[in-house]
């Protein structure tokens, strides 16, 4: 890890980073509007916290960090659930055949004989019983050693100049929170500031005891007004997704909120995004990225 991190240091100081895998051409004009609303609301109210709020999955990392992403059936790297199985970590599957029973019958079925509301929580779950640190300590090191390369170099970008100029990055998933959580130190973020499906933990271990609203839909809504409330003086200022189903709604919240300090305004990033859903186009920045971070090491490799 530690060389592939010397080649992307590499890599940006040789510029190769903007020309093979660096952020792309939206990157900048995003920042400076957001930093411009930022701006306005800081000279209108000097203790004034701007917020930026974030999805995970297909909006900082390209794929899926639970379920983990294939292209044309090829496996470009297992999620963490996959992981965990492998890792004896999963208090419901063990094994090749758990892997094999949760991916190929139980979860599909459990996802549409059911749906989301039961599925998803099911992944936080189905860790009752062990170690909330040897989770978290696992997802931290897989997070270091395989998925961060698949971060968007945009997103990472974009990122890393607005927490620079004072804007509060976090992080709403649908994702369980302690696998998103393990991105923090990758990303340079307090933990703290990662919202996944939560459940209860006591006396250090995990529960099945599911914390609501999910973060999903309406309840990432109440998930970020929850955040903004808890931070003194915080204000949402941005907001990114990539789905109009699961992120639309907060977007939208982030976009039209009525008067912000200073007139300013908010600004909501739907990455890759497919066709708008009527009611959320006009309220939307539209871009498409694909260069990720682990491209960077390649640009380097191939000078």
């Amino acid at each position: 890890m530690r060389i592939r991190q010397l080649c992307f240091a590499v890599a940006v100081a040789a510029g190769c980073v903007v020309a093979c895998a660096g952020a792309e051409e939206h990157a900048d004009g995003i920042v400076a509007r957001i930093l411009e609303n930022a701006a306005k609301i800081k000279a209108a109210d000097p203790q004034a916290v701007p917020m930026a709020f974030w999805d995970f999955d297909g909006t900082i990392i390209k794929g899926d960090i639970t379920g983990g992403w294939d292209d044309d059936w090829n496996i470009l790297y297992k999620g963490l659930v996959h992981r965990t199985i492998e890792a004896g970590l999963n208090s419901v599957y063990s094994g090749e055949e758990g892997i094999k029973q949760f991916f190929e019958s139980d979860y599909p079925r459990l996802r549409r004989g059911i749906g989301k509301w039961l599925a998803w929580p099911f992944l936080a779950q189905m860790y009752f019983g062990q170690s909330e640190a040897e989770v978290d300590a696992f997802c931290q090191a897989e997070c270091e050693k395989v998925y961060r390369k698949w971060y968007f170099s945009s997103s990472v970008k974009m990122m890393n100049a607005l927490e620079k100029a004072g804007v509060e990055n976090y992080i709403i998933s649908a994702s369980p929170e302690m696998f998103v959580r393990g991105a923090a130190l990758t990303l340079g973020l307090p933990a703290c500031r990662f919202r996944g499906v939560r459940v209860h933990v006591a006396c250090g271990r995990i529960t099945s005891q599911i914390v609501y609203p999910l973060p999903d839909g309406e309840g990432k809504v109440e998930n970020l007004r929850d955040i903004v409330l808890a931070r003194p003086h915080g204000v949402a200022v941005a907001a990114f997704g990539n789905s109009y189903s699961t992120d639309g709604a907060f977007l939208r919240y982030v976009a039209t909120q009525p008067s912000l300090p200073g007139g300013a305004k908010g600004t909501a990033v739907m990455i890759n995004g497919r066709d708008p859903v009527e009611g959320y186009a006009e309220h939307f920045i539209k871009v498409a990225q694909d260069e990720t971070l682990g491209d960077a090491v390649d640009c380097v490799r191939r000078k």
